[in-house]
């Protein structure tokens, strides 16, 4: 029986290239890298997908991302959806290294199923309580 959940740890310091961590972890329908871009440099080539949208974050640094041709900033903090359509190519623009985190998930086949989360498909148990404790 495979495991029921995986856990790991990726500081971003240790970020080389590209860490693709779905396989390592075990995931079936969603997919996530990081991916580190120095200055000047990014992807080779613009790519889109056929029914899969993406999103990108700037965890750190300023990154560049290209959409259909337009070059958008993305200051550190920074979250890009983006349609499977679009031609898109990720990199850094700036003088300072710069990481990212790339997300893609399967689509469900009744997407969008409303509600607030990740894919609308939740079963909240509200009478479980978890008890956190306090710093």
């Amino acid at each position: 029986m495979a495991a029921r959940y995986s856990k790991a740890f990726m500081p971003l310091s240790q970020v080389k290239e590209k860490e693709f961590l779905s396989r390592p972890m075990g995931c079936k329908g969603i997919g996530f890298s990081f991916v580190r871009c120095k200055p000047g440099q990014g992807a080779t080539y613009v790519h889109r997908h056929k029914v899969q949208e993406e999103v990108f974050i700037a965890l750190k640094g300023e990154g560049t991302i290209i959409l259909d041709g337009k070059r958008i900033r993305m200051p550190e903090g920074t979250i890009v959806r983006v349609s499977p359509t679009v031609w898109r190519a990720l990199g850094n623009d700036s003088n300072k290294d710069v990481v990212f985190m790339i997300l893609g998930a399967i689509p469900p086949k009744k997407f969008p199923l409303g509600g607030r989360t990740l894919l609308g498909d939740g079963i909240p148990n509200r009478k479980k309580v978890p008890l956190w404790r306090k710093a």
